[in-house]
């Protein structure tokens, strides 16, 4: 077996299942169950390629440009999880996602290397062209969605509507990625891409029509997205791509062969997008509204017709309420309180969902989403400023200019214009993801490419090496144990990974079964996650809450016994989960219900749930929801006085807060 060969088969099997991979059964759709996959592929595929070391009996590994940069910025992330907040979080990444933890980039560069040391040049446009028909295979999942026709929902309901989502994903799609804007960074790098092979194959007709109708179906899904993020990324990837390419005429032969052959798909392209955006660009220029109502009276707006009202599909940032640049504006602000406190390594890799929180803006209160939690500062350079410190933040720009200088370099001594018209336009795409993710975040798939990226443009300009045709002979006893050795480590990875998995599978069953008021059935999932993943935080904190619930019921059932000792399992589980991560809001938030849960059964409770609700009030001192509750307890036990200050000072923080001026006026 040729193990090379497996190597760049299971990196193209890697670049068209990432991008399908969901799973209905786990908490999170979408972003968890890619970031799965990538683990067993990188394992499969790090596995193979030591493998082949021990085969061939020599270290393969090329020093790229790259190596520095990288072992500079692994290193800030090392240093920035050794003083993180929580170094579980730090390590996994924040839960649900896991995507910017350090494991994932660590999975993240060594698929940098193992690709780099397997690909030839050659092998590498084979490789891009299996990246578009992985975005094919998205875009034809994605356009029924505009047309109310969700594949997910033929899978998961055996009905071909869009009725299986509660988010109104008619108006804006997100096919496989779980939400538009992450579909959309997706897309704004393969356009470019798609846009080289049509230059590329202009000759042959075929690969004329192929490699434009890609890209109208590329563009198309894109404006199916109504991401405004997106669409402005790809128009600055695109003026950076023209002007780059324009200034290395000056210096390089291969540019200036490619001005002359870019005119003809340019304008050819740029009259079919603008077409598209003319008919489907309702969203962004609202002005196209009344030109299609004078053109066409009946036409009405998609999203109109929805049979019920539809909730939006995550933050307000992402899907409305509060102008979203507004509210992006105070994270931002308090992502930068949170790096002056933190100015060195940060709060710790992917920890924003607990450092933001001393430092939440008090204007946070009067916007739509006043009481979501941020586990993203919804600026990727921001996030690593806040998370990672400056050396993070630093480490990152250097990473990414990197990029950029390297490509240069190659273009400045090239002589190839396919190599240089592909770099271009990698850049461009390259371009188009970081203006993206300075209004977001990275998810999994793009993240994948931002790695690779830098190992296209090296081999871009590589020579290709023959193939060193090896007379391989019979396996030493040494290579057999060095093979038993990448199996073993391969399958304690592989198993751990699905133990991961069956646990947040087992983790949203229960809860499911316990908004059905199922309370076996719960318990019993809740707790083979718990087994699974002891060290899980979240899956105690669950157990804890569901627990207090029953003891509760049992105690009015007559059933002392076991009240007592469901009230100590609740009491356990929720003194683990502070044991695990002591600096999660929502963990004391639980922590008081609980607590107040168990009040029933015995009113010293609701004095240590005070007591917890003081804390929380610490770890967020601008959440006057926190103050609210404390107003309630205090209220309940007849410190009337008391109750009223705190009702007065959750207005303060929140004028517009109903519920505090309810009860002020109930005292």
């Amino acid at each position: 077996m040729d193990l090379r060969k497996t190597t760049i088969f299971l990196f193209h099997l890697l670049v068209i299942l990432v991008p399908l991979f969901f799973y209905a059964k786990t908490d999170e759709l979408f972003e968890f169950n890619k970031m799965m996959l990538t683990y067993v592929f990188t394992v499969g595929i790090v596995g193979v390629w030591v493998a082949r070391m021990i085969i061939e009996k020599h270290v393969i590994w090329k020093k790229t440009p790259f190596d520095i940069p990288l072992a500079i910025f692994l290193i800030s992330q090392i240093l920035s999880m050794m003083f993180s907040m929580n170094m579980r979080t730090s390590w996994f990444g924040y839960y649900s996602r896991f995507n910017g933890g350090l494991l994932s980039i660590l999975t993240y560069i060594s698929l940098y290397y193992a690709f780099i040391n397997t690909f030839k040049k050659e092998e590498v446009f084979a490789f891009f062209r299996t990246v578009l028909y992985g975005g094919l295979m998205v875009c034809l999942y994605a356009i029924p969605e505009h047309f109310g026709h969700s594949p997910s929902c033929l899978f998961i309901t055996n009905k071909f509507d869009v009725q299986c989502w509660v988010q109104d994903v008619q108006s804006r799609v997100f096919a496989t990625f779980g939400q538009p804007n992450w579909l959309a960074a997706y897309l704004i790098m393969l356009i470019p891409l798609a846009f080289g092979f049509l230059i590329d194959e202009w000759k042959s007709w075929s690969k004329r029509i192929i490699y434009g109708a890609l890209i109208i179906m590329f563009f198309a899904t894109l404006l199916f997205t109504a991401s405004r993020s997106g669409l402005l990324a790809l128009a600055i990837g695109v003026v950076f791509g023209g002007i780059f390419l324009f200034v290395c005429t000056f210096f390089s032969k291969s540019a200036q062969k490619l001005i002359h052959s870019i005119w003809k798909p340019l304008t050819l392209i740029s009259i079919a997008c603008v077409v598209l955006f003319f008919i489907f660009g309702r969203p962004f220029v609202p002005y196209l509204e009344k030109v299609w109502q004078i053109i066409a009276p009946a036409t009405k707006n998609i999203a109109s017709q929805s049979a019920a009202p539809i909730q939006p599909s995550g933050t307000q940032l992402e899907s409305g309420g509060t102008e979203s640049g507004v509210i992006r504006s105070i994270v931002w602000k308090g992502a930068m309180h949170v790096w002056k406190r933190y100015p060195i390594f940060g709060s710790g890799v992917e920890t924003f969902a607990y450092s933001y929180y001393a430092d939440r803006p008090m204007e946070h209160n009067l916007v739509s989403e006043w009481d979501f939690l941020y586990n993203k500062a919804h600026n990727e350079f921001l996030n690593y400023l806040a998370t990672t410190g400056a050396f993070g933040f630093l480490s990152y720009l250097l990473l990414i200019g990197w990029v950029y200088v390297c490509a240069f370099r190659y273009m400045y001594a090239s002589s190839s214009p396919r190599s240089t018209l592909f770099t271009v336009l990698i850049l461009s795409g390259f371009t188009a993801l970081h203006v993206s993710n300075f209004f977001g975040f990275s998810t999994v798939f793009v993240s994948i490419l931002f790695y690779l990226t830098p190992a296209w443009i090296v081999l871009l300009f590589s020579d290709d090496e023959g193939d060193r045709k090896k007379k391989y002979e019979k396996l030493s006893f040494f290579q057999w144990i060095g093979f038993g050795v990448v199996l073993l480590c391969a399958g304690y990875l592989w198993r751990s990974v699905w133990r991961l998995w069956q646990a947040d599978i087992a983790y949203s069953l229960g809860k499911q079964y316990t908004a059905a008021q199922a309370a076996t059935p719960a318990f019993q999932s809740l707790q083979k996650a718990v087994d699974l993943s002891p060290n899980e935080a979240l899956f105690h904190d669950e157990l804890s809450s569901l627990a207090a619930t029953l003891a509760v019921s049992a105690s009015t059932q007559k059933q002392a016994s076991l009240s007592a000792q469901l009230m100590q399992l609740a009491l356990a589980e929720s003194n683990t989960t502070l044991s695990l991560n002591a600096v999660h809001l929502n963990f004391y938030k639980t922590r008081a219900r609980v607590l107040i849960t168990l009040s029933q059964l015995n009113p010293k409770y609701l004095d240590e749930a005070k007591l917890v609700l003081e804390k929380a009030h610490e770890l967020a001192p601008t959440d006057p929801k926190l103050v609210f509750n404390l107003g309630v307890i205090t209220e309940s036990q007849g410190n009337m006085a008391e109750a009223k200050q705190l009702y007065e000072t959750a207005i303060q923080m929140k004028p517009d807060y109903s519920s505090a001026k309810d009860r002020l006026k109930g005292l």
